[in-house]
């Protein structure tokens, strides 16, 4: 993916704001707003999650070397083969006193046709060596190797039980692709190949900005407040669209507040601006009651409305924000959950995408399994796929291209509902019209399904 050129402050403010973004705008404008982050050599046990920036090539052949893989007697030739015995090896005899193994010998390192060594999984296989016999189908006597009858025929077979030096990897081969999100069997790799640190974007970071008077944060709340649903799983939830929250804080409705942890960089724990957070995410504030201050606080603080509402439901309150002077983006998601979960898809997921040089989210067509009414407006529903979204995010799929996954749509979706989005893998696109059964409606995957 070809890098964008990173945006300045001036060129942000002259860019216009997008009021009311259609669903599939939504996503474009929050993809183009933000530019790769700039890549970091990290040591391998610190790149886990992260993206890799750069191809990792084989420096070496891989294996390096060819190594048996049983233990038994490398062998050379055609049996019976007479024993190669490795020789003592030559030491300071001021040091025998501290010896707590057995004697330092000379490895065999080569062999000639009609003898045979002693081998262990993973031992060096000597020069001239054709195969490796298995221990429990060789017999020793008087220092000759024979095969026992419990061999199979025909053992050992040339190459038998020996992996060949440049068998997984030859100099030059492209191991790991650059745009990957590392994982632990990456990391492993990357060891086995002789790696010590990689070229990586690390994720971008995050804070929280949690805001309202009326939430708790545990138990039933009493009649007129509410439980917090932001606190337990947005920090996972922003990691898994590939974001990394360093710095969780929570705010009652108060604009002087809000307004000053938003413009002014204070120093320690509860700075907001100081934390070289790349996204701020808040909740709540963003709709227009006497309690909702958010808009107010970045007009305040010079911020650049990149995108002003979504012609949706739910969700539409949301916005996304650049403070001034290159400054953090501002995501405000609303306060009713099942709201601020479809923001964050829309907005928040390709932002992130873009951050990590990632190309936007893809999407799917999927068929109902039942009709949905029409709305006063466009509808994120959430819907439970047929499929593994595995498949539905990779275009490329087999799957993906011979057929049309079905989506049941699910009950209970309304702004602050969390029930059917708990059972969803997928967020139905409805259009204003609804949708017949079997209508072809586009889907957003969901990430952790």
């Amino acid at each position: 993916m070809t890098e964008a050129t990173p945006t300045t402050g001036a060129e942000e403010q002259d860019r216009p704001t997008v009021k009311h973004a259609t669903w599939d705008q939504a996503r474009a404008v929050a993809h183009a707003a933000a530019s790769p982050l700039p890549e970091q050599w990290l040591p391998l046990a610190e790149t886990i999650g992260e993206t890799l920036a750069q191809p990792v090539t084989a420096q070496a052949p891989l294996p390096h070397y060819s190594s048996s893989a049983m233990d038994g007697w490398a062998v050379a030739g055609h049996g019976p083969w007479n024993i190669v015995v490795p020789e003592p090896a030559e030491e300071d005899p001021r040091l025998t006193w501290a010896r707590t193994g057995n004697e330092p010998v000379i490895r065999v390192t080569s062999l000639a046709d009609g003898q045979a060594t002693a081998i262990v999984t993973g031992g060096l296989v000597p020069e001239g060596a054709t195969a490796v016999l298995r221990s429990e189908w060789g017999t020793e006597n008087d220092g000759l190797l024979s095969v026992n009858d419990d061999a199979a025929p025909g053992a050992p077979g040339p190459g038998d039980h020996i992996r060949p030096a440049g068998e997984e990897a030859a100099v030059g081969d492209v191991l790991l692709d650059p745009g990957s999100r590392l994982n632990p069997a990456h990391i492993a790799f990357a060891a086995v190949t002789g790696q010590d640190m990689l070229p990586v974007r690390r994720r971008p970071r995050v804070t929280l900005l949690l805001t309202g008077d009326e939430v708790d944060e545990s138990g039933l709340p009493e009649p007129g407040r509410v439980r917090d649903a932001f606190g337990p799983q947005l920090p996972q939830f922003v990691h898994l669209l590939g974001g990394q929250v360093d710095a969780v804080h929570r705010l009652g409705d108060d604009l002087e507040v809000l307004t000053e942890r938003l413009t002014v960089p204070e120093i320690g724990a509860e700075s907001v601006l100081d934390s070289r957070a790349q996204l701020i995410i808040t909740t709540g504030g963003t709709g227009g009651s006497s309690v909702d201050h958010l808009r107010t606080a970045l007009a305040d603080a010079g911020a650049h409305l990149i995108v002003d509402e979504l012609d949706l439901r739910p969700g539409h309150p949301a916005l996304l924000a650049r403070m001034p002077d290159d400054g953090p983006f501002v995501l405000g998601l609303p306060g009713n959950p099942l709201a601020a979960m479809t923001a964050l898809m829309l907005l928040g997921a390709p932002l992130l995408a873009a951050f990590g040089g990632a190309d936007l989210p893809p999407t799917v067509e999927v068929s109902l399994t039942r009709p949905v009414d029409a709305f006063k407006s466009v509808r994120l529903l959430p819907g439970l796929a047929a499929t593994s979204t595995v498949a539905l995010a990779h275009e490329a799929h087999p799957w993906a291209r011979t057929t049309t996954p079905s989506a049941a749509p699910l009950a209970y979706a309304g702004a602050n509902m969390m029930r059917g989005f708990s059972q969803a893998n997928v967020l139905l696109v409805i259009p204003q019209e609804g949708a017949p059964e079997g209508g072809t409606v586009v889907a957003v995957p969901l990430p952790w399904l």
